[in-house]
């Protein structure tokens, strides 16, 4: 896989530090890019920071600060398998909890076990189909396949993604659409679809930057 779809959920260190989080009860979405991560508490209502699916550090959401066991010395802090029972039960526990099923199904993702994490995002997409946020995590978890029935699929996903009123989720959908466009062999295709987006933004947008620097890269193939 190359590194421009490496990680849409970020490297395992940055997992878990959210994962202390999440399960100290400090709650909220999280949405992985190049390690970083987009994080909104409560009304899940992020701001894009500018270029921020390109690598550069992503801004703490609504004004809300990491909690103390976020920021705490990642040398002492325990792996993804270690954390992965307690969210396991915390999800069971509540099976409501929409940002803890997510949440799961990346774990699982990132632990190695994709068919489950997909199983999990499949079952919560069934129950919720209209949810934007269920919809776009089900289409970044497929767009890491190599398969191209899942590729499609995530495709399709994103295409409704890219539709959400919700600007975090809506530009990072037209991203992962390109890339997922790429990897289907469309390379034209997804340089015409982001060049169309990138039409549709003001000058100034602090979004244009991440479809600039995506289109610069796609271009050069």
């Amino acid at each position: 896989m190359s590194s421009s779809q490496e990680g849409l959920f970020g490297k395992n260190k940055t997992l878990v530090l959210i994962l202390v989080s999440f399960l100290a009860g400090a709650g909220g979405m999280y949405f992985f890019t190049k390690g970083k991560h987009e994080a909104a508490v409560d009304k899940w209502e992020p701001q894009m920071p500018a270029a921020s699916v390109m690598g550069s550090v992503a801004g703490s959401m609504a004004g809300v600060k990491p909690s103390a066991p976020a920021t705490a010395d990642s040398s002492n802090a325990p792996g993804l398998g270690d954390l992965l029972p307690r969210l396991e039960a915390k999800v069971a526990a509540n099976p409501g909890d929409t940002d803890g099923r997510i949440l799961l199904a990346q774990t699982y993702g990132e632990l190695g076990q994709r068919a489950k994490g997909l199983e999990a995002m499949r079952k919560l997409h069934q129950e919720s189909p209209l949810n934007d946020r269920v919809t776009f995590a089900l289409g970044a978890l497929l767009m890491k396949s190599e398969d191209k029935p899942d590729l499609q699929e995530a495709l399709r996903l994103l295409e409704v993604s890219a539709a959400s009123k919700q600007a975090a989720i809506n530009n990072l959908a037209h991203v992962y659409q390109g890339q997922v466009m790429v990897k289907l062999g469309d390379t034209q295709g997804a340089i015409k679809m982001l060049s169309s987006y990138l039409k549709t933004l003001p000058a100034g947008d602090e979004r244009r930057a991440a479809i600039e620097a995506e289109l610069a890269k796609e271009s050069k193939k």
